[in-house]
């Protein structure tokens, strides 16, 4: 499976809530996930260290952003690398962000780098 189709595979599963097998399968023990920003301003800020942090940090868009969704526009990958355009919405919220990953050779994300609409997200977020 090469880059382009592990990353689907993974969106497949975030979308569907399989998180369990999105993190046993998908997600690097040691994954380093960058949301920019200030931490404590945006809920989701922070550089997440470990599938645990990860997992932490997730767990939380459910409440604050109901019925979220996103849906892969594209990617452009290079070796190990790929970066997706993708359509999110949620309650109050129709955006577009951009991710960025790096993959292992085993195939699972190792680094995560997240370049969303912040203000559509705090704007939408359930308070």
């Amino acid at each position: 499976m090469d880059v382009k189709e592990q990353t689907r595979k993974a969106y497949e599963l975030f979308t569907k809530g399989d998180m369990e097998t999105f993190f046993n399968e998908m997600i690097d023990d040691n994954i380093v996930w960058t949301f920019p920003g200030k931490e404590g301003v945006h809920p989701l800020s922070g550089v997440h260290k470990g599938k645990q942090a990860m997992m932490a940090t997730m767990s939380k868009i459910p409440s604050l952003w109901p019925n979220f969704h996103l849906k892969i526009l594209d990617m452009i990958s290079e070796g190990n690398k790929v970066f997706v355009r993708v359509h999110a919405t949620a309650d109050n919220m129709d955006t577009i962000f951009g991710h960025y990953f790096e993959s292992t050779d085993e195939g699972k994300t190792k680094i995560m780098m997240t370049f969303d609409d912040t203000l559509s997200m705090f704007n939408a977020m359930k308070k």
